[in-house]
């Protein structure tokens, strides 16, 4: 009896493995499990899955988050570029052309070309810039002043995807 109970003890402990959050940002967000995931559907195939990390209670420029995107499909850098603009543009209507051209080149430098199953994180600190991570790998950072227009696109009540919003935040 003992023997089963040992085994069952120890299947159950490698079945159920423990969660942390992603090495990259670890050093600062302790949360054991993502606040909020969700899914984004490009018709009926999955583009990507989405994590957003913090140990806050909800969002916030007062503390640190990240945001985790595994894609399930393959996107080069003008693609990500160009879809993060558009998306930014549509949470804050007020993001100048100036702005803009501040901001693509910034972009360009942290976007790899994706194939599915690569993993892309940005990681918020206050009065820092936003870290990018490929695969786990940093690929440089951008200006914090965009924070709130570039978390926005899942997280701005104006996101285009309200129902990954809504995963992302726990509101339903």
């Amino acid at each position: 009896m003992n023997r089963k109970m040992a085994l069952v003890s120890l299947l159950l402990c490698v079945a159920s493995p423990v969660l942390a959050a992603p090495p990259e940002i670890a050093a600062v967000i302790k949360a054991d499990k993502p606040y909020g995931e969700g899914h984004m559907n490009f018709l009926f195939i999955n583009a990507y899955n989405a994590r957003f990390w913090t140990d806050a209670a909800g969002w916030s420029l007062d503390a640190p988050s990240a945001m985790e995107i595994t894609y399930g499909l393959g996107f080069d850098t003008a693609d990500l570029v160009e879809r993060t603009i558009k998306e930014m543009k549509n949470v804050d209507p007020a993001l100048n052309d100036a702005e803009i051209a501040k901001l693509t080149p910034q972009l360009n430098k942290v976007y790899p070309a994706v194939k599915s199953g690569d993993r892309l994180m940005a990681l918020y600190v206050p009065g820092k810039p936003i870290a990018f991570f490929h695969n786990g790998t940093p690929t440089g950072s951008i200006d914090n002043a965009y924070a709130k227009d570039f978390f926005g696109l899942w997280l701005l009540p104006n996101t285009s995807s309200p129902s990954l919003r809504a995963k992302l935040l726990r509101l339903k």
